[in-house]
């Protein structure tokens, strides 16, 4: 029995408070069969096979410890799809306390067992005689997990197996349940059906007693069962098609779930108990590093659910054995058990394995299969997946600075976090890449390749998009100081100050840029861009100068994008909007704004009004007749124009 100093462990004194006490005082005492000995570890059983649909293998280590039991013994054993806390739950319901972590706990979003692993040594438990039976827990590796080799022959040869080896299978899922949880276990004990065929087929009968499946559902939120009206048997009986509260089954499930048919779990299984486990802790980074955490600090609700676990599985606990009437996985009523020793089991185990292969048809696919099309096909949807990631995060990046372009303590630090932010999203990559990998077909086709491939497009999409998010944020910082600089001097002392640095035309136009990453944009009054022109797309900047210049309806303000197929625009002469001046808080990333100083449009216009003041003038009687204008009138057309400021920019 457990030594009681290790009480303190169970129940720290932080946590002894009176409802508290009690709950630990219960642990402690359900936990009274566990073995205080340092050397409790988890070893091998089976080796994961060398090619992805080959057999599993069985490993010496933990074939000893089969072969060290010369007592009756039971086997507990926990499947399920990867990273839903399988090597978690066997710890805190088994081992709780200083072998918790038994078995290791991943804390990635690939998976971290492989294979099928088991303790070291039995656990003491009390039975229903009042006898104590000793118990072997098995972990398992995750269905449909990344991150190794792995294929649907795998799965199932590795679930028939351990079906085959156990009293009891805890079978481990997340919340909530749906459709798809019910499919795969009904797909998980066809393979288990096809195993047990096999053996039939090559005269090795199964003579055992079926097991009992305890159905652990992770992370469940109980509120949703409760406003269903539903308890625990009420969801297992609605997944059986046969829920006692009529229509609540839905309600959780939802309709595709309550409607399942066959549900062959009934076909293989003694009893099925489904035990609702709530989380672990509050804190994601508590349950995503649950091994770095000890049961004293996880929630009381998920402890007392991890013991629920614990009472359902040992509940009629059966030690292995083999039956004395013939037949395949009997009933317990139909069966005479006799104990095995474990060196008889080990012999029937190896007979299983030898027997049992079975083969998952969809991995046929193989052999017909061009891997080196379907990989490079796979590749180019990567690289398009990988860019249109790392562009969104680019447009977040500029979209942030944007937001806090103005200087201040406060802005400095929201523009470090969005960097920080796009920076550790990026870093994602991997995960979600393989994530969208398991969900494809050509995972199934050639996992390890596959896998490979998506780990190496990681890597360079990620050092790409560095790079890139890298540029993005230096032209953003360049771009904010510009901005502010910009904002800060009045616009006509701008525009004087870049007419004297421009180049004094020598028959051709005149024109300085004035921002980047700036444009001609203008809502007036919330009225909607009407003060800029659109002069077309597919300009260089020399031509959509000189469409400006033509163009009378243009002011001095006007655009070029060149990365925005050459977009040309312009603002609207005669509005606020003439020197593209009438939104500065415009930001349009690529898009350059310019001021020219010397329109042809404004020389034309000078021109017409000359000849239109001549011919006047002719008409009044020459230019010495009376009501003729004077010469000097007709003169000063030619001079170079002044502007003055009215309510806009207008020339005389």
């Amino acid at each position: 029995p457990r030594p009681r100093e290790h009480m303190a462990e169970l129940c720290p004194p932080s946590r002894s408070r009176c409802g508290l006490l009690l709950v630990c005082l219960a642990v402690a005492n359900a936990f009274g069969g566990l073995s205080d000995d340092l050397g409790l570890h988890a070893v091998p059983l089976f080796r994961k096979p060398a090619v992805s649909t080959g057999q599993l293998e069985l490993v010496e280590e933990g074939l000893n410890v089969l072969r060290a039991q010369t007592e009756p013994f039971a086997i507990v054993s926990a499947v399920g799809p990867t990273r839903t806390g399988k090597s978690s739950i066997l710890g805190r319901a088994f081992f709780r306390g200083e072998h918790e972590n038994i078995f290791e706990v991943g804390s990635g979003v690939t998976s971290h067992t492989g294979g099928v692993w088991i303790a070291s040594q039995p656990i003491e438990v009390k039975v229903a005689d009042g006898n104590t039976l000793r118990v072997l827990f098995i972990d398992t590796e995750g269905f449909s997990g990344v991150g190794g080799i792995t294929s649907k022959t795998y799965e199932a040869n590795l679930f028939g197996l351990v079906y085959l080896l156990s009293s009891v299978v805890i079978f481990n899922t997340m919340f909530p349940v749906d459709a798809s949880t019910v499919a795969s276990l009904n797909a998980h004990a066809s393979h288990a059906l096809s195993m047990l065929q096999a053996l039939t087929d090559s005269g090795q009968l199964v003579q055992k007693a079926k097991p009992r499946l305890v159905w652990s559902i992770q992370s469940f939120n109980i509120y949703n069962l409760h406003n269903s009206g539903m308890a625990a048997t009420d969801l297992l009986a609605a997944l059986r098609n046969a829920s006692r509260a009529s229509g609540a089954g839905i309600a959780v499930l939802g309709g595709e779930a309550a409607s399942s048919s066959t549900w062959l779990v009934e076909r293989l299984f003694e009893q099925q108990e489904l035990v609702t486990v709530r989380r672990p802790h509050a804190s994601d980074e508590v349950v995503a590093n649950l091994a770095k955490y000890n049961s004293t600090i996880l929630s009381a609700d998920y402890l007392h659910d991890a013991d629920q676990v614990r009472a359902a599985a040992m509940h009629d606990l059966k030690a292995v054995h083999r039956c004395k009437e013939a037949g395949t996985v009997l009933t317990l009523s139909e069966c005479t058990p006799q104990p095995l020793v474990g060196t008889d089991f080990v012999a029937q185990v190896s007979l299983w394995l030898k027997h049992g292969y079975i083969l998952d048809r969809s991995d046929l696919e193989l052999d017909t299969a061009d891997e080196a099309e379907t990989l490079n096909r796979l590749r180019e949807r990567n690289r398009k997946w990988f860019d249109e990631q790392c562009a969104t995060l680019n447009e977040e990046l500029r979209t942030k600075f944007y937001w806090y372009r103005e200087e201040s303590a406060d802005n400095a630090k929201l523009r470090d976090e969005a960097v920080a932010a796009v920076d550790k999203m990026m870093k994602g990559f991997h995960g979600a890449a393989l994530s969208r990998l398991v969900e494809s077909g050509v995972f199934w086709k050639f996992p390890g390749k596959g896998a490979m491939l998506v780990e190496a497009q990681a890597d360079q999409a990620m050092q790409r998009c560095k790079e890139t998010l890298d540029g993005t944020r230096r032209h953003m910082e360049g771009w904010t100081a510009s901005h502010r600089a910009t904002k800060a001097t009045p616009a006509q002392e701008l525009f004087k100050k870049l007419e004297a640095e421009a180049p004094k035309p020598t028959g051709g136009l005149s024109y300085k840029l004035v921002a980047e990453d700036s444009s001609c944009f203008s809502n007036a009054g919330g009225a909607g861009d009407i003060h800029r022109l659109h002069l077309g797309n597919g300009m260089t900047l020399e031509a959509c100068a000189e469409a400006v210049s033509k163009k009378c309806e243009c002011g001095r303000g006007f655009e070029h994008d060149k990365g925005n197929d050459g977009y040309c625009g312009c603002g609207m002469a005669g509005t606020p909007n003439t020197d593209c001046t009438e939104s500065d808080d415009d930001f349009s990333y690529g898009s350059a704004r310019y001021i020219m100083f010397n329109p042809a449009c404004l020389n034309q216009q000078s021109e017409a009004r000359k000849r239109a003041l001549e011919q006047a003038n002719a008409a009044a009687g020459g230019e010495d007749g009376g009501g003729a204008l004077p010469a000097a009138v007709v003169k000063d057309y030619d001079a170079p124009k002044k502007r003055r400021q009215v309510c806009f920019d207008v020339y005389d």
